[in-house]
């Protein structure tokens, strides 16, 4: 007869199979967080090498376009030079009173130009100065001065300012003002800027009565910006409060009745 099976010798070697299995299965677990792990480390890697490449790529265009800003700078400065130059000798053969005023008209119209437009305008305007071994007046040098200065801008606007309110100074009964200003010699026959000798004093108070007379209520940064001349109403403000009126404001009161 057949020995009887012995249950817990069975039973034994059954735990020791399960033990082997778990063990064998934690290690698969281990080497599998391993691999995952492993793989988050070369997805990592990848992206790293990626964003090196977008920054070589990104730092390439930006050598082309710190390249090109040199070479514009280089052209901007030897035209400003040969300008200058160019200017300067123009100057040295002009009369005094007609490269200030040819000054004047260029910084006016500058004025209502970018910052690094001033800025240029501000160099060739120096430099056409030393050059020619000019004297110019102390109000333009001043204004010069803080030609490239950023509150310049909030004085001066810009061009598209003015004819948002120039239609004030161009009515009919404006007209007839100009016209009796021109005949007079305060304004320039062809427009409306102000005539070769006539101050900025003298500019203000033909603002103060242009504008009394038209019921221009902005009259100071209208007729600032027509002319270019800052201050107009500090101006205004210091003959009426010591009483002494600018040559000739009587006749400039007869032309606005």
């Amino acid at each position: 007869m057949k020995d009887e099976v012995n249950t817990e010798e069975l039973k034994e070697a059954a735990r020791e199979a399960y033990r082997r299995m778990q063990d064998e299965l934690d290690r698969k677990i281990d080497e599998a967080e391993e691999l995952k792990t492993q793989m988050r480390v070369v997805e990592a890697t990848q992206g790293l090498l990626d964003e090196i490449d977008r920054l070589k790529a990104e730092n390439e265009a930006l050598r082309e376009e710190i390249d090109n800003l040199h070479q514009q700078i280089d052209d901007r400065d030897r035209r400003l030079k040969e300008l200058g130059q160019l200017s300067a000798g123009v100057a040295k053969k002009s009369s005094s009173d007609i490269v200030e005023k040819a000054m004047r008209i260029y910084m006016n119209m500058s004025k209502r130009k970018t910052l690094s437009k001033r800025e240029a305008a501000k160099t060739v305007l120096l430099e056409v100065i030393t050059a020619a071994k000019l004297e110019m007046p102390e109000d333009f040098m001043e204004t010069l001065s803080h030609f490239d200065d950023e509150e310049l801008t909030d004085q001066t606007q810009s061009a598209a300012s003015v004819n948002e309110n120039v239609a004030e100074l161009l009515t009919a009964e404006a007209q007839v003002l100009w016209q009796r200003l021109r005949d007079a010699g305060f304004i320039v026959a062809d427009g409306y800027a102000l005539a070769e000798g006539v101050s900025a004093n003298q500019a203000a108070y033909i603002a103060d009565r242009m504008a009394e007379k038209l019921r221009i209520k902005k009259k100071w940064k209208l007729f600032q910006l027509l002319w270019g001349i800052p201050n107009l109403g500090q101006l205004a403000g210091t003959w009426q409060q010591t009483g002494k009126l600018p040559p000739r404001s009587s006749d400039i009161d007869k032309l606005m009745k």
